[in-house]
């Protein structure tokens, strides 16, 4: 289940550890910006937009668009918090999953996926460039000797390119 606004009036309804620490880590974790007029030199910002399409629009339940995209339910409830001086709303909430935002204590979004373009963009980001290793060759040192070696770093080290199972699939299969 995705949840995608911050669930104030049950924080201060109920004053439960649960709730309180789902609440400090959403206003942590999972506010977007603030960006657009509130921030023009925000990393999110091209051309004068955000290009997450922040503040989303109010919505009063979760529908699926014309695309096919979902487009989640955001109340307009009158809450805020502050984040970088700025009064920010559900507007800008991360959509987030409450176990994973609880269990991992990070930044998670979370979106439903339910189109065949969804499998392309799945599989940009594991074939999204060639994962690369320095790999340093060096002797066994047992300690015998004493003497000063010269040492060639440009032969130490090999620049090394590591291919992925899904990867050598791909490729041995000669898939466009």
């Amino acid at each position: 289940m995705v949840d995608e606004e911050l669930h104030f009036k049950t924080v201060l309804r109920r004053k439960n550890a649960a709730n309180e620490e789902l609440y400090n880590l959403v206003k942590t974790h999972m506010i977007h910006g603030p960006c657009r007029f509130a921030n023009r030199s925000s990393p999110c910002m091209k051309d004068g937009k955000c290009s997450k399409y922040f503040p989303k629009q109010f919505q009063p339940e979760t529908i699926v668009d014309q695309d096919g995209f979902p487009v989640y339910r955001r109340r307009d409830n009158g809450h805020t918090v502050l984040k970088n001086g700025i009064q920010v709303d559900n507007r800008n909430v991360v959509p987030y999953n409450a176990k994973l935002l609880t269990k991992y204590q990070a930044h998670i979004n979370m979106e439903w996926c339910n189109q065949r373009t969804s499998i392309k963009y799945l599989f940009k980001y594991i074939n999204k460039g060639y994962d690369r290793i320095t790999a340093a060759i060096v002797p066994n040192d047992d300690g015998t000797s004493n003497q000063p070696q010269n040492i060639d770093e440009i032969k130490q080290y090999i620049d090394c390119r590591y291919v992925s199972p899904s990867e050598a699939f791909w490729r041995i299969f000669s898939f466009p």
